[in-house]
């Protein structure tokens, strides 16, 4: 394993704080008024828990630095490609993890895609290549497809993620359909000022047979799998720098179109988080 990775490797923060610093310089040398075509979205977020898809991962507090690269083709769409990562910030032994204990690293994912606008439709497509330490043999990967109609009153978009290697057992192997998790959601930003933004996100989840049977332990078949009801309030610091706080609420959905909750634990939590970005 790359030493990097290891227990007692430097904080995820110092490098993200350096590359933050070097980016502000680096903007304002830029000329404003010409658009530069690659731009860089760095990430530092901090949370009280590490939550996916409705399933708790970790209940101590975690920080997940990511950083994205796209490069903007106009009418040809734009090409991303983004580096995440999950650092566990607690060392404890605890049965609450299901990452790995002892912290430090143990989440990475490699995410390419391509992003083009149809008039007010958005559409993304990818692939999410996980890596989880130390256990590398359950990593996965995933193909996935959003769509997001872009509109004043409120956004709408779904995203479908193919889990074609661990769920799936490789690529068509069997019905794609099982394999499948589906996510909705519903976003509406308001801004308060010209430096403060509030946010609101209605997330639904939902999966296929295999799907549910492999990553929630439920043999109840396809139904729905998970909800989050989320706000979020934006400071933007300068032009290219922001905070921002927020605050979840994430359940697992249980009864006849849910799933079999009794294998999975806790099903409800309040977490939150607060996130630095560095656009330039």
């Amino acid at each position: 394993m790359n030493k990097a990775f290891e227990r007692g490797a430097p904080a995820p923060g110092k490098w993200i704080v350096a590359a933050i610093l070097i980016a502000i310089t680096a903007t304002h040398a830029q000329e404003k008024e010409k658009k530069f075509p690659l731009s860089i979205d760095m990430h530092l977020k901090t949370s009280s828990a590490y939550v996916w898809r409705g399933k708790v991962l970790d209940k101590d507090p975690v920080t997940q630095p990511s950083i994205i690269g796209t490069l903007d083709l106009d009418d040809y769409g734009s090409f991303s490609m983004k580096v995440w990562s999950n650092w566990d910030l607690s060392t404890k032994q605890s049965n609450s993890k299901t990452t790995k204990n002892n912290g430090g690293i143990n989440v990475l994912e490699f995410v390419p895609s391509y992003s083009k606008d149809f008039g007010p439709v958005g559409v993304t497509i990818g692939s999410i290549w996980y890596t989880f330490y130390p256990r590398t043999v359950n990593s996965t990967r995933e193909l996935f497809l959003t769509l997001a109609y872009k509109n004043p009153v409120v956004t709408p978009s779904i995203t479908v993620y193919y889990d074609y290697w661990e769920v799936g057992e490789g690529f068509m192997e069997n019905n794609p359909y099982d394999n499948i998790y589906c996510r909705a959601a519903l976003n509406k930003t308001i801004p308060i000022n010209d430096r403060l933004s509030l946010s609101g996100t209605a997330l639904l989840g939902a999966a296929g047979s295999h799907y549910n049977e492999v990553r929630y332990r439920s043999s109840d078949g396809e139904g729905f799998a998970d909800y989050e009801f989320s706000t979020c309030l934006t400071y933007a610091v300068t032009g290219n720098f922001s905070v921002a706080g927020k605050l979840a609420y994430t359940g697992l959905v249980g009864g006849g179109a849910g799933l079999d909750r009794d294998n999975i634990s806790p099903n409800e939590i309040f977490w939150g988080g607060i996130n630095m970005r560095l656009v330039y």
